[in-house]
């Protein structure tokens, strides 16, 4: 089975990169400067000439503030972006896994979201992953429809400069007060456990939709207080509402996914101690070698 794998340079797809390791599958990756997305004939024409069975699309535009602010942006890669992957998919034979997220949701349950309950996005980018849903299965019907949440990896974010776990491990390391959200719930995801979830879905060819999201659920105030355990670290931190924290996006007060179809993945107290160990590695692999590390990447 030949996958082709869009957006292999972010989070989740340097993870797929890292630990898929099947001899059944040919993994080939391209990243935005390979086939950007927005970009239907690039695409197409990759898609064209790859020939591959199943295409997965990791791409996105996940910045929330930014895409409150420029919509346009925010629906072109999202949206035109998976119809074109979509429909160059189709075009092609090839079935197609599209990554989306827990945003599709409101928030007003107390309890996980399963792959049936209805979607209500209470931010742009939430709306724009719903559309993004709607014209992937459309355009192309052979399709697995991949919802994840709270996503951190050790490629970071680039959208975003980081993500939660590094974001929270600066702030500590810069010696000022923290606030941190309470009342947000939902459980935060390693994108390797993602990965590693992904994988037999795809060989075995999964359809329709699904939840992959690490089991249990916190708030990011505790998840916060756990890398600072594991870390040892010691900031000063306050737990804030939502409302007292502010800022231009409203966020969906729970966000945790569970799934009528497949187990969930591991607790996400063990992906994050995973995450600190393989980050801790990595350090030491990179000083090994020579290569410069800055403060900030220097574990705890």
């Amino acid at each position: 089975m030949k996958v082709l794998l869009l957006g292999a340079n972010g989070q989740l797809g340097s993870d797929i990169r890292r630990l898929w390791h099947d001899d059944g599958i040919e993994l080939v990756s391209a990243t935005r400067a390979d086939a950007d997305v927005t970009d239907g004939a690039v695409v197409a024409a990759l898609v064209g000439r790859l020939q591959p069975d199943v295409v997965i699309n990791t791409t996105a535009f996940h910045n929330l503030p930014i895409a409150e602010s420029d919509p346009e942006t925010c629906l072109r890669v999202n949206v035109v972006g998976g119809w074109n992957v979509a429909r160059a998919a189709a075009a092609a034979g090839a079935a197609m896994v599209q990554i989306s997220t827990d945003y599709v949701f409101d928030g007003e349950r107390r309890e996980p979201y399963s792959e049936e309950c209805a979607r209500r996005a209470l931010n742009v980018y939430g709306a724009a992953k719903i559309a993004t849903e709607d014209v992937v299965r459309q355009m192309n019907p052979d399709c697995l429809v991949v919802r994840v949440s709270g996503l951190y990896g050790l490629a970071g974010s680039a959208g975003k400069g980081g993500n939660f776990v590094e974001t929270m491990l600066r702030l500590a390391a810069g010696g000022q007060p923290l606030r941190v959200v309470a009342d947000q719930v939902t459980a935060p995801t390693n994108t390797a456990a993602i990965a590693e979830g992904l994988l037999p879905l795809v060989r075995d060819g999964m359809r329709g939709v699904v939840h992959l999201a690490a089991d249990g659920e916190c708030s990011w105030h505790e998840f916060a207080a756990a890398i600072f355990e594991i870390s040892r670290l010691s900031p000063e931190f306050q737990a804030v509402t939502t409302e007292e924290f502010g800022g231009p996006v409203r966020r969906p007060l729970y966000s945790v996914l569970g799934s009528e179809r497949v187990a969930r993945l591991g607790h996400w107290r063990d992906g994050l101690e995973r995450y600190m160990a393989e980050r801790t590695t990595r350090w030491h692999r990179r000083r090994s070698a020579g290569t410069r590390v800055t403060k900030r990447e220097t574990p705890g």
